[in-house]
Formats: C-alpha cells, sequence, structure tokens
C-alpha cells in the first residue's frame, strides 16, 4: 500500500483503497469475533439472526471505513507539506506521447497511426483571452534529409528560475530593440498549466511566450525557444544537468497572443541574421518537382507573407488528412505525398510547406507541440490530450521574428460528441481535483487552503453576525411601534385586548380541563356510566397507593398487585376496592361503581 502511494497518481487508486479499507475493516472484526467464539465456546447464530448479524457487520465496517478515510483526510491536510519530486516520482513516469509531438519526426512509416484520449495537460486561463485554435508550442526542428527531421547537438543556455523568468527575446529578431518600427511584445494572456505524468521535461508555451514561472530551480533555452525543466543535481550549470531534469508538474506562463499579419503583411526583406539564415534556409536534397511547384503557386504574390500564405491556402484545399500511413515505404515521402497520395497527416503538411517556403529562400522550421483543447465547464480548464499532438510550421520576418502557420486542414480535429462525453468531463474533472489537491499537495497548497478557509470563516461570521444585527433591530423597531400604539389605546380597548389575551393563552388548556370535569361529572353519577367512573376511582386509588410507596408494575394484574402489598391492613382494604372495581369495571356493576368512591374516602381519612 505505501508503494502504490508512493508510485501511483491514477485517481483509481483513492476507489481501490477505499474498498480495501472496507473488506479489510470486516475481515479483521468477523475473525476476531470467529476466534472469541472459538475460545469462549459460544452457541452458534441461529439461522433466524445470521442476515441481521450480517447487516450489523457490514454496516459497521462501513461506518469504520467512512470514519477512518475521514481521519486520514484530516491528517493529510494538517501536516506540513513538501514538494514531492523527489527520486519515488521518477519510477512511475514514462513518456507515452506516440503521436504528432516527438523529438524527431520520421516520414515514410507504414501502417497507422494510433491516436488516445488520454489527456496530457490541463489549462486554466488566468486572464485574457484564449486565441482560437490555439498552439501549445514545444520545439522546432531544423534538419531535414528527406526521410527525418531533428536538432543539431547544440550549447544550451541555463537560467534560474526565481521569479518569473523572461522569455520574450528568444522569439523576438536579433537586435529588436533598435528597431523601433517594429511592435513591442506585451503579455495579452496569463494561464497556468498542470501536466499529467507523462514523463516530458519540456514546456509547452502559447506563441507568442512572454514568461515563465514555476517552483522550478534551473530550466535550459534552446536556440529555436524550447524551454526545458533542467533541474542541476550538482549545483553545477552545465550540459549534464540535462541527465538530471525531472518531470514538469505544473506552471504559469504568459504569451502575447496578438494578430502579427499588419507587421508582416508587406513583409520582402531578406535581411535574415547569419544564425537564422545558416540553419532554416538549408536544403536536403528534394525532388525538383517541389522547388517548381512552390514557384506555380507563389507565382502571383508579390510578398514574403503573400507567398507563406499561399502555399498555406494551396495544401489546405488541395489535400486530405488521413492517419493511415502509405502501404509501401516510399523513397521519397516528401514527393510522394505532394505528387501521388495527395493525403498523410500534420507532419507532411508542415514538412512540405517548410521546405517550399526555403526553396524560395524563406527561413521556416517544423514545431512540434498539441493543438487546441477540449473545454471542460466543470473546472474551467481546457483538456489538451495526446490526439490534440499537433505539427505546424514557423516562418521568420524580420520586421516580428518567427510568426506560425499550420497548412494541415482544420476539419479533421473536429469533437465528436458522444452521449459519453459529459461523463468523460466528469471523471476528468474528478481526476483534475484529485491532481491539484492531493498528487501536487505541497505547503503552498496548504497555506492556500488554509487562508481559503479562515477568509471563507470570517466572511461567514461577518454575515452571521450582520444577520442578527438586522433581527435584533428590527425585533426592537416592532417593539418600540407596538408600545407607541399601547400609549395611545383607550381604557375599554385595553381592556378587551386583556380579555382577548387571557382567551388565547387559555385555550391550550380549555380541553383538558372539559376532560377532568367530565369525568368529574361522571365519577360523581356512576350510574350513568359505571365503567368509566370504575376507572376513575382506580386511577385515583392507584396514585395514593404510589404515594405511599406501594406501586403497580405494567405485569400485574389488579388482584395480584393487591395481593402483593406487605401492610395486612392496607392489603386488605386494596383487596376489598380491587372487588368493587372489577364488577364495577368487567360486569358493569352500578351498585359496586356507587361504593368506589366510599371506600376511597375511608382509605384516605385512615390515612390522615
Amino acid at each position: 500500500l505505501l508503494a502504490a502511494a508512493v508510485l501511483t497518481v491514477d485517481t483509481l487508486f483513492l476507489g481501490t483503497f477505499g474498498l480495501f479499507i472496507l473488506v479489510a475493516i470486516a475481515t479483521f472484526v468477523s475473525m476476531e469475533m470467529r476466534r472469541s467464539e472459538k475460545e469462549a465456546l459460544v452457541v452458534e447464530i441461529p439461522e433466524r439472526l445470521e442476515s441481521r448479524f450480517q447487516t450489523s457487520l457490514a454496516s459497521m465496517a462501513g461506518l469504520l471505513g467512512v470514519l477512518t478515510l475521514a481521519g486520514s483526510a484530516v491528517i493529510f491536510f494538517l501536516i506540513p507539506r513538501t514538494n514531492t519530486a523527489g527520486y519515488l516520482r521518477n519510477l512511475g513516469n514514462e513518456a507515452t506521447i506516440v503521436t504528432g509531438f516527438s523529438q524527431e519526426v520520421r516520414l515514410g512509416g507504414i501502417g497507422q497511426i494510433q491516436q488516445s484520449s488520454a489527456p496530457v495537460m490541463h489549462i486554466k486561463v488566468l486572464w485574457g483571452k484564449l486565441p482560437a485554435d490555439v498552439k501549445w508550442r514545444g520545439l522546432s526542428l531544423a534538419n531535414f534529409d528527406g526521410q527525418r527531421w531533428w536538432n543539431p547537438h547544440e550549447e544550451r543556455q541555463f537560467h534560474g528560475l526565481a521569479g518569473a523568468l523572461d522569455l520574450s527575446q528568444s522569439f523576438n529578431p536579433p537586435d529588436w530593440q533598435n528597431q523601433p518600427f517594429l511592435r513591442r511584445h506585451i503579455s495579452t494572456l496569463g494561464y497556468k498549466v498542470v501536466m499529467e505524468p507523462v514523463g516530458l521535461d519540456l514546456f509547452f508555451l502559447a506563441p507568442v511566450p512572454m514568461k515563465l514561472s514555476g517552483d522550478y530551480r534551473v530550466v535550459e533555452i534552446t536556440s529555436d525557444g524550447a524551454v526545458y525543466n533542467a533541474h542541476p543535481g550538482s549545483g553545477q550549470i552545465g550540459t549534464s544537468d540535462v541527465e538530471n531534469s525531472q518531470p514538469i508538474g505544473s506552471y504559469t506562463a504568459e504569451a502575447d497572443t496578438r494578430n502579427l499579419e499588419p507587421l508582416i503583411r508587406d513583409s520582402n526583406s531578406t535581411a535574415y541574421p547569419p544564425a537564422i539564415a545558416n540553419i532554416y534556409l538549408q536544403m536536403a536534397r528534394i525532388d525538383p518537382r517541389i522547388r517548381e511547384l512552390a514557384k506555380q503557386i507563389t507565382a502571383g504574390a508579390p510578398t514574403n507573407y503573400a507567398r507563406a500564405k499561399a502555399i498555406d491556402t494551396y495544401l489546405h484545399e488541395n489535400f486530405g488528412y488521413t492517419l493511415e500511413l502509405p502501404g509501401n515505404r516510399p523513397r521519397d515521402p516528401l514527393a510522394y505525398f505532394l505528387f501521388e497520395r495527395r493525403k498523410g497527416h500534420c507532419e507532411y503538411f508542415a514538412s512540405s510547406m517548410t521546405m517550399m517556403l526555403r526553396s524560395l529562400g524563406i527561413p521556416a522550421r517544423v514545431v512540434n507541440g498539441f493543438r487546441g483543447g477540449e473545454y471542460n465547464d466543470l473546472t474551467g480548464s481546457y483538456i489538451v490530450r495526446q490526439k490534440d499532438a499537433h505539427s505546424w510550421v514557423e516562418v521568420y520576418f524580420p520586421e516580428a521574428g518567427w510568426v506560425t502557420f499550420d497548412p494541415t486542414p482544420a476539419a479533421s480535429f473536429g469533437q465528436q460528441e458522444t452521449r459519453w462525453s459529459r461523463l468523460t468531463l466528469y471523471m476528468d474533472a474528478a481526476s483534475e481535483l484529485w491532481r491539484e489537491w492531493i498528487i501536487n499537495y505541497d505547503f503552498s497548497h496548504q497555506m492556500r487552503l488554509s487562508t481559503q478557509i479562515s477568509t471563507s470563516a470570517n466572511t461567514a461570521q461577518s454575515h452571521t453576525r450582520q444577520w442578527f444585527n438586522l433581527k435584533y433591530e428590527a425585533a426592537v423597531d416592532r417593539v418600540l411601534r407596538f408600545q407607541a400604539r399601547l400609549q395611545r389605546l383607550t381604557p375599554s380597548e385595553m381592556a378587551t385586548i386583556c380579555v382577548v389575551l387571557g382567551l388565547l393563552l387559555a385555550l391550550p388548556f380549555i380541553p383538558r380541563t372539559l376532560r377532568k370535569i367530565e369525568a368529574a361529572r361522571t365519577a360523581r353519577n356512576p350510574q350513568q356510566a359505571p365503567r368509566s367512573a370504575a376507572s376513575f376511582w382506580y386511577l385515583r386509588f392507584l396514585k395514593s397507593l404510589s404515594r405511599q410507596g406501594f406501586k403497580k408494575t405494567p405485569g400485574q394484574t389488579p388482584v395480584e398487585f393487591a395481593s402483593s402489598i406487605d401492610d395486612p391492613a392496607m392489603r386488605h382494604e386494596a383487596v376489598v376496592f380491587t372487588e368493587h372495581y372489577e364488577r364495577a369495571r368487567f360486569d358493569e356493576s352500578v351498585e359496586d361503581a356507587e361504593r368506589l368512591p366510599h371506600l376511597y374516602e375511608e382509605m384516605a381519612g385512615r390515612k390522615r
């Protein structure tokens, strides 16, 4: 159980653990009862009581199980917490992303890409507005050999994540601060990302990334703008620290989501920095038809932006989307896609646009990440799943830096609603709550929960005090108004009110008084109802004996009670009174009923 609690992060663990608690308690209790029964040689439970016994045992086990879980929850939320990113955390982590997103893209595979609906991350907008069809950028790929995209090994920059880390310079054109005609980037969107345990150490960010913050010591930024969690263990910042990177839990970020089209609509500049041109204009050995197709598509485009847009539109409108890979492995997968098969998945579209732009002398690169997300109105967050993994294109413009284009047809990413969709959202909400307040529960969560409870308690106390004050003031006001009205009453009106109040106060006692009057009338005239008169006098007889210390039990008959009295004289009188009572009560004897008051008075007189 301890190992499972450390290694698993699934909500299924809570249900399984609760079931284990219930069964374990029932087992221990029943085994202890069985052992005690054998040692004490107790007779076995009768068959007629077995169902009752089983119900009682199940109820007790359930009650103890609930109390155990409740006590555990109190202890869990109260004891001091620390961050759980220890060495055991990695034992259950494994990178499971198998479609779309990867750190290397190989075209020309055979078969079918399998997609999964498993969540990768949950994103909650803190402020600003999330753009339509937003891209969550992971990393970009620069080198292509006709079959495969990859990145060269390069020196990475390491930064301490104290507070918020500025990322804007990684996506601005070089020397942008000295170019007054450029628009300065500002943050227009703030969001929080909670990653599922998929074993990735890469931050996924909305373009254009501006700031990053989270509980991470060191992050590394590559030249293409990818941001990794370095988490150095030796204290020395260097490339060897990448091996010590830890999976990412949660972080907050900011982005500039404004439209860059006004800046690049008329762009024809070729003033590319050498670092950009050397990497993102290199060409692999491609089919000459690809270069000719690019020229043909952009023949009427006057600017670089128009050329990029023309290629984007051409791929959108003339090619189909499919996850079915070719039945055979083509020698040139890009040419096979463009000129023969004319359908493929996102990596074919992104690769085609990138290579056509490079053939025209426009820097471009393939970007891998995730696209969009499903909104869950129960939690107010967006669910990004493994099937949302996607590849698109970034094109470089000297006036604005890297700008996003997506040539993959958007229709292929439509959400299909099913009758289980709502249930899936409820399950995801429960999973997100479990991850936020159980798996990621640390000292910051503990302080936030304490603050929320304190604030809620103070608010409730203030509202309660205000409610009582309003009620008290209203009551005082009504009393003062009533008092003022009483002072204006005449003596006759006051007398009438007193009579009415007296009658109202007497109303609850009227039925009881009437019953007593009726009983007394019956007792004085036993000839009309001898049985009722007998009951009346026998009750008085019992009260009189009770005051003397002789009390009749519910299980005694009148004769048994009279015979049980210790005092001989009192016993004789009680036996005589009982004989007259029974004849009057059961034989309706009027003479005996008339005799009972005299016997009672004689007994009362001798007592005095």
